[in-house]
């Protein structure tokens, strides 16, 4: 894509950011009108007061002094009107306008989520979803309608001043021509540095909530210088492109000044020509002398927002790079009753890799895990049991084969009633800012405290819960950091029981737990999970001997299958891999709370 396409793209991103607020274009035309109003009310007080001047000059003054009065209260009465009615209609509209884009961004993000994840930070994401939003919002909200109060009202200050003397209004109409080719004149190197501004925030902002959000791996693997240089790094690259913006603008502004004080100047010196040879009345100068210096005023204001427009484009470019992100699956399924399904798993010849330019993460893998059995995916690192579950939970599709659920392809179930399905409990987990029985009751809504503090005795949390200085009213913080990872773990193990799915995910669900606390979650889950289908990833040798039957992965291939017993007998895969892995071994097994 060459520059000339870019330009037109962003512009077009623009518009098309412009027609998702179709149902504020009625507030917006208003907001507009009353900011007419406003500007040309601030006029007519000022051309007020000279009228007053050169009545005065005149000796007309106490003649007029009655008329004087009222038109002052009047003006005084429509300015407070008019700004009112602009500050309110405009502050409606942008909080408005604010909290629909992040709500269209969200949802973009939730649809397409993890492939949004794949191409852009967290940090950014968060920058596009604060930063990004309120200059757009900033900009359809205010500057868009003050650049149209900025046109309309020049030309209606042009027609009267024409009226008065047309001359004048030619030599006004220079100036505001050459007030507006200055910022065309760098509107190139305007873009260029809002999209770099933008982009090296952005980056910044990363590295920044990274910071925040390793800091104990920062502290422990002793990161903290290498943290710091990168962090500065990135700020200082942050720094100079921002400052390498402000002297731009600070240039732009001083021509534009300049500018506006040479046609204030020239309109003094001509109007006093006119009034020297009696071409007008003397009270009549300090009127023009005001509409001149007035009319370019909005003209400067466009010149001055026209400076933001890279920042503006930038933005909505990034926008739009979360809006039109393709999700890695359709949802083209249907809605089902998840109760018709029976809750059998089976994998049907899948293949997957998540590039093109990478090799196959799972290939041709093939498995049926019956209703009700308790199966365990066991492998080294990278064998591709995480990538089963994703395929699983349809995160991801398969290149080629198929997963069904109940006989049912999962391609033709919706993906709401497969969430339904699937009740999961992942290494990482996330808790939010609620209180803790609110985070459980996420798993079912409708459920009851009493169901709630049950599903936490069975994951073994009640106890430590009540422990806590608030009890199950206890905030974990953002994203649990108050509690350990064993709380946190078990937190999640009573919210996926409380969900009640026919089927049970556990992605290495028990990691951070101590031996007896593991053990006794295992033969909760078991007691607990009797008529569901339960999946787990398994490190450890407990894990994997209380499964019914065992798949192991190597290398993306299923390298065997069967019981504990009939795969220890065989002196195969799964014994090496024990013999191996320290991990698996009970005695290696570190205490972790």
């Amino acid at each position: 894509m060459n520059k000339e396409e870019q330009k037109f793209t962003r512009l077009k991103n623009v518009i098309r950011l412009s027609k998702r607020l179709k149902k504020y274009r009625l507030r917006m035309v208003a907001a507009i009108a009353a900011g007419v109003g406003n500007q040309l009310s601030i006029v007519a007080a000022s051309v007020l007061g000279a009228w007053t001047v050169g009545l005065a000059i005149d000796g007309k003054l106490m003649q007029e002094l009655n008329y004087v009065i009222a038109a002052t209260i009047a003006a005084i009465i429509i300015r407070i009107l008019f700004y009112a009615l602009e500050m309110w209609i405009c502050h409606d509209v942008a909080f408005k306008v604010l909290a629909d884009f992040r709500i269209q961004l969200f949802e973009s993000i939730e649809r397409v989520s993890p492939a949004i994840l794949l191409n852009m930070r967290s940090g950014q994401l968060a920058s596009t979803l604060m930063g990004d939003v309120e200059i757009m919002e900033w900009f359809f909200a205010h500057t868009f309608g003050s650049v149209l109060v900025a046109v309309i009202t020049p030309v209606i200050l042009m027609i009267i001043l024409w009226q008065i003397l047309p001359i004048l209004d030619l030599v006004m109409l220079l100036f505001a021509v050459a007030a507006v080719i200055i910022p065309i004149w760098m509107k190139k190197k305007a873009d260029e540095q809002g999209r770099e501004v933008r982009e090296a925030l952005a980056d910044a902002n990363a590295v920044t909530l990274e910071g925040v959000q390793g800091l104990k791996e920062i502290l422990t693997l002793n990161y903290r210088t290498g943290y710091e240089e990168k962090n500065r790094a990135y700020l200082e690259r942050m720094y100079k492109k921002q400052f390498s913006y402000s002297k731009r603008l600070g240039t732009e502004g001083m021509l534009l000044q300049m500018v506006l004080g040479v046609s204030g100047l020239v309109a003094a010196l001509i109007a006093a020509w006119y009034v020297g040879q009696d071409g007008m009345a003397a009270s009549m100068y300090t009127i023009i002398v005001v509409l001149s210096a007035t009319i370019l005023g909005p003209v400067i204001e466009i010149c001055n927002t026209a400076r933001n427009f890279g920042l503006i484009f930038a933005a909505a470019d990034r926008i739009y790079r979360v809006l039109e992100a393709k999700p890695l699956v359709q949802d083209s399924g249907n809605d089902i009753n998840t109760k018709d399904l029976t809750p059998e798993i089976c994998f049907e010849n899948v293949n997957f890799r998540y590039r093109e330019d990478l090799e196959a993460a799972v290939e041709d893998i093939s498995f049926r895990i019956q209703p009700g059995e308790h199966v365990a995916i066991a492998g080294a690192s990278g064998a591709g049991k995480t990538t089963c579950i994703q395929l699983l939970l349809r995160n991801w599709d398969p290149e080629k084969g198929c997963i069904r659920i109940g006989g049912k392809d999962i391609r033709d179930i919706s993906l709401r009633s497969l969430n339904e399905m699937y009740a999961t409990v992942l290494q990482d987990v996330y808790l939010f800012q609620i209180p803790i029985l609110e985070n459980i009751r996420l798993g079912r809504s409708s459920a009851t405290d009493e169901e709630v503090m049950e599903a936490a005795r069975k994951a073994f949390a009640h106890e430590f819960i009540t422990e806590l200085p608030d009890g199950y009213q206890t905030i974990a913080g953002e994203g649990g950091v108050k509690l350990s990872g064993g709380q946190r773990q078990r937190i999640a193990i009573a919210r996926a029981l409380l969900k009640d799915s026919p089927i049970l995910i556990f992605d290495e669900a028990v990691s951070s737990l101590d031996t007896e606390n593991e053990r006794k979650i295992q033969e909760s889950i078991e007691r607990s999970a009797q008529n569901c289908t339960v999946v787990m990833i398994a490190h450890r040798l407990s894990t994997i001997k209380s499964a019914d039957w065992i798949i192991c992965l190597d290398h993306g291939k299923v390298a065997e299958m069967g019981t504990f017993k009939e795969l220890m007998k065989k002196n195969g895969y799964l014994k090496r891999l024990l013999e191996n892995s320290e991990e698996m071994k009970p005695e290696q097994m570190s205490s972790k709370s």
